[in-house]
């Protein structure tokens, strides 16, 4: 996957679990969790179906150093099977 396509599955994952994030506002490298309102259910949900659409595997321990969405994209680009 292209860093673009990352980008859109992950939108895509935010327009299922939470339609109402504005997705196009949120600031790439500024804490998720400073420009939306997500528990952590809804955000360990997207987990979940990052992994079930790109195929990179996020172990438990990893999903807290996702602080920003730049920190998941990154991840993801760096763990994809090529």
């Amino acid at each position: 996957m292209t860093v673009e396509e990352i980008k859109n599955t992950i939108r895509s994952i935010f327009h299922e679990t939470a339609p109402e994030i504005e997705f196009e506002k949120i600031q790439m490298n500024r804490p998720l969790r400073d420009q939306v309102e997500i528990d952590s259910f809804d955000f360990y949900r997207m987990m979940v179906k990052v992994n079930q659409q790109t195929g990179v595997f996020i172990p438990d321990s990893e999903i807290a150093r996702f602080s920003n969405l730049q920190d998941l994209m990154n991840y993801l680009n760096e763990h994809q099977k090529s």
